[in-house]
C-alpha cells in the first residue's frame, strides 16, 4: 500500500519513524551520560570528608588547653519562648571575656543542660568566635546569645556548662 493520497511514498514515512527511534536513543544516552556524570560528582564531593559551608575542626591542644581557662564566662541571662510553630525556645545570653594575653580568632564551646540532680541531659556544640567575626583581644569581653529548640523538659532552668572544645589563638 502507499500514501497516493497525501503525497507521501511509504518508505519516507519508515524512515521518519527509524530517525524518531534514533533521536530518542540519543536523547536516553545523554540523559545516562549526564546522570553518571552527577553522581560522580556527588561522590566525590562526599568522599573529601569535608561539608561544604562546615566550619573546619578547632585544634585544642596542649596550648589551647592552657590558655581555656582564661576565657571566662558570665552574667547568664535565661528566657524561654513559645514560637509561632508551638515549638518551646530557649535563649541564653551571656558574656565571654579574654583575660588571657593572646586574641582569640576562634573559638568552639560545648554547652552542657542538666536536670535537678546534676546529670547532663543534653548537649550542644556552637562556635562563638569564627572566620566572619573580629578576633577577642586580650582584655576584651563580648556578649553572646544562643537559641536551642530541643532542650528536654527536665532541665533544671540554670545557666547550661560551658567547656570550650576548640580554639584558634593568634
Amino acid at each position: 500500500m502507499t500514501d497516493e493520497n497525501q503525497g507521501t511514498p511509504a518508505s519516507a514515512t519508515g524512515a521518519g519513524k527509524e530517525s524518531g527511534r534514533q533521536f530518542g536513543l540519543a536523547l536516553l544516552a545523554g540523559l545516562i551520560v549526564v546522570l553518571i556524570i552527577g553522581g560522580v560528582a556527588y561522590w566525590m564531593s562526599r568522599g573529601s570528608g569535608a561539608t561544604p559551608g562546615a566550619p573546619s575542626p578547632l585544634p585544642m591542644g596542649t596550648a589551647e588547653q592552657a590558655y581555656a581557662p582564661k576565657i571566662q564566662f558570665s552574667d547568664f541571662e535565661l528566657t524561654r519562648a513559645t514560637n509561632m510553630l508551638k515549638m518551646e525556645t530557649t535563649n541564653v545570653r551571656g558574656t565571654f571575656a579574654n583575660m588571657g594575653e593572646r586574641s582569640v580568632a576562634e573559638m568552639e564551646i560545648s554547652l552542657g543542660f542538666e536536670d535537678l540532680s546534676k546529670q547532663i541531659i543534653f548537649t550542644d556544640s556552637r562556635r562563638l568566635l569564627g572566620q566572619a567575626v573580629s578576633p577577642l583581644a586580650a582584655g576584651e569581653s563580648r556578649r553572646f546569645e544562643l537559641s536551642f529548640e530541643n532542650i528536654p523538659a527536665g532541665w533544671d532552668q540554670t545557666p547550661p556548662k560551658i567547656t570550650i572544645t576548640g580554639l584558634r589563638l593568634k
